[in-house]
């Protein structure tokens, strides 16, 4: 964000809500309009970087309860002839019961008016994978309650296949584990989905209590992809995408954005070097700009430390 450009009345008074102002006001503290808009902007970046993960958490989960439920109960095992539950003939189904329920008659009735319209069919029917890929995401938290759980049950007859890495106890605590941390993920989701702060929360006064609070979710995003298979956190691992969260959520990426920062002039292949390390031990972001003719400058990103 160039300083020359003109925050008021152009920008901020029209961009942002008198009540989100207060919350940034409140939480950074900024002194300067160039400051509030830079946290501003820096939660975007956060957005930008913390939706990919839970949705890469999102179907992760719910392909992998898919692929395990239709190997025992086949496809389309969400109907009532198939899917059963602790409490079932008891009277009205308990609240994840109806949750499933609803969520996969509303995604089957949108699959199918999205196969009416592409084939010009009026009798096409959706394919299962339509279907389950339609899903919100609290189906599959609610499918992890433990009226799911008990003999004859999906759960725990295939939760070896569905939950693949490292267990936090027997398959009861997994299975109430595995749940809460879908559902703190889930609502993570939701915020980033509808554009909030992404570092809003009670007990959020300072900008290190919003970045400290946007590591914990982060962290809970890796526990949830460790659980369901480690490999999958591996891939995100290995290809940036937590690296750049994690780099992200800082203070150093806050001020860069604020242009609270220092750019690294470089005129040698030697400088260069050092500020290529500097960036690799810090594992953070730097500004650099060249000596010359021409004053070109560039981000200096690693992919991981």
């Amino acid at each position: 964000m160039p300083k020359t450009v003109k925050l008021r009345p152009a920008v901020i008074d029209t961009l942002l809500t008198n009540e989100r102002l207060a919350s940034y006001q409140s939480v950074f503290r900024p002194a300067t309009d160039l400051e509030l808009m830079g946290a501003y902007l820096w939660n975007s970046q956060v957005c930008g970087v913390l939706y990919p993960l839970v949705s890469a958490a999102e179907v992760a989960l719910r392909n992998a309860i898919d692929h395990g439920v239709s190997g025992e109960l086949g496809r389309f095992w969400w109907t009532r002839s198939k899917l059963r539950y602790k409490s079932f003939g008891q009277g009205q189904p308990p609240k994840p019961v109806t949750v499933v329920s609803s969520n996969f008659a509303k995604s089957y009735a949108r699959a199918i008016d999205a196969a009416r319209r592409a084939t010009g069919n009026r009798n096409a029917r959706p394919t299962h994978g339509a279907v389950v890929a339609g899903t919100d995401f609290s189906t599959w938290e609610y499918l992890l309650d433990d009226e799911f759980m008990g003999r004859g049950l999906i759960w725990p007859k295939v939760l070896g296949g569905v939950l693949c890495g490292p267990w936090p106890g027997n398959p009861t605590q997994t299975l109430r584990h595995a749940r809460t941390t879908a559902k703190t993920v889930r609502e993570f989701r939701n915020r980033l989905a509808h554009h909030e702060p992404a570092w809003k929360r009670y007990g959020v006064v300072t900008e290190v209590d919003a970045v400290l609070h946007l590591r914990e979710k982060i962290a809970r995003i890796e526990e949830l992809l460790a659980l369901v298979h480690p490999e999958k956190l591996r891939l995100l691992e290995r290809n940036g995408f937590l690296p750049a969260a994690r780099r992200t959520c800082s203070i150093d990426e806050l001020r860069r954005c604020q242009l609270a920062h220092r750019r690294s002039k470089v005129g040698t292949m030697r400088k260069l070097q050092g500020v290529v390390d500097l960036a690799y031990r810090q594992d953070r972001a730097i500004e650099v700009s060249t000596f010359g003719g021409d004053h070109r400058s560039f981000l200096l990103v690693p992919l991981g430390a």
